[in-house]
């Protein structure tokens, strides 16, 4: 039950966060992306952001640590030539780390990497799904079809 209500409370996530990003982007879909390496970095909402996990607040200006692997999504363009706007899109569950929602600017390089592990890790997932599929021939289309 606490899996299906985490994964629940992300997938709720994941949706809200997603229209006022695309909102804000001029893409018209949402990017998203793994953050490369740990990093510390600078918090950019305006009144800062609370962190729930640690029970304090973070203001405008101050640093908070980036994990590796950290889901992200852009925003657009960076505060300066060379960066790139984005916003941490999971929840936090460790102490020490970014709240909900902040938005930092990275450099274009360290974002295009974030970018190609999740494309690449994307791809993988669709040639799993591919693979199931092959493998269960007609039976795939009765499962899909008791879904709908």
């Amino acid at each position: 039950m606490k899996i299906f209500l985490g994964g629940s409370l992300s997938a709720i996530a994941l949706v809200a966060c997603a229209l006022p990003l695309a909102a804000q982007t001029t893409e018209p879909s949402l990017e998203l992306a793994f953050m490369p390496r740990a990093i510390t970095v600078t918090l950019l909402n305006d009144g800062g952001k609370y962190v729930v996990v640690d029970q304090k607040h973070i203001a405008q200006g101050e640093s908070c640590r980036m994990d590796k692997d950290a889901t992200i999504a852009r925003v657009g363009p960076g505060g300066t030539q060379g960066t790139t706007r984005v916003r941490y899109i999971a929840a936090q569950v460790s102490s020490g780390g970014c709240p909900f929602l902040t938005a930092f600017d990275m450099s274009n390089a360290d974002y295009a990497t974030a970018r190609i592990g999740f494309v690449q890790m994307k791809d993988e997932a669709w040639r799993k799904v591919e693979a199931i599929k092959k493998e269960l021939g007609e039976k795939w289309g009765e499962v899909i079809a008791k879904k709908s």
